[in-house]
């Protein structure tokens, strides 16, 4: 199956066991953006445009050629990722698509972890043995 696993950008750690986890299972990443961070755009997007344009590029393209998508909750604070879950959710809505998970606590709700078609697990074995 091709995963994405979008997180916080200060969880990079937790996102890669979450990437790990999904590859040793025998899966493919549809794009692993931690490893093709430019740290010099963490605080400013807007300092390159051209390398900003082509990184939200990538990141949309990977969600949506997908075949599920993980989100990996944190206490850290994100911003791209619910970018990222919208798009999922989206193709979910269309019938495109019937893995939008949600990995771990929720600290901070939304009214879109509750859609009908997030499921919510507690980890990524959770999510890995509900489809073997």
């Amino acid at each position: 199956m091709k995963v994405y696993v979008a997180g916080a950008l200060a969880d990079v750690a937790g996102v890669q066991a979450v990437q790990a986890a999904v590859m040793a299972a025998g899966h493919e990443l549809t794009l692993d953006w931690t490893r093709s961070l430019d740290v010099t755009l963490v605080e400013s997007y807007g300092s390159d445009l051209a390398l900003s344009a082509s990184l939200a590029s990538d990141d949309l393209e990977a969600v949506l050629s997908a075949e599920a998508v993980l989100v990996v909750m944190s206490d850290e604070e994100g911003r791209g990722m619910f970018v990222e879950l919208g798009a999922a959710l989206a193709r979910a809505h269309r019938g495109e698509l019937q893995h939008v998970v949600l990995l771990g606590p929720i600290g901070r709700e939304s009214v879109f972890y509750f859609h009908p078609a997030v499921q919510r697990m507690t980890s990524v074995d959770e999510w890995l043995a509900s489809i073997a």
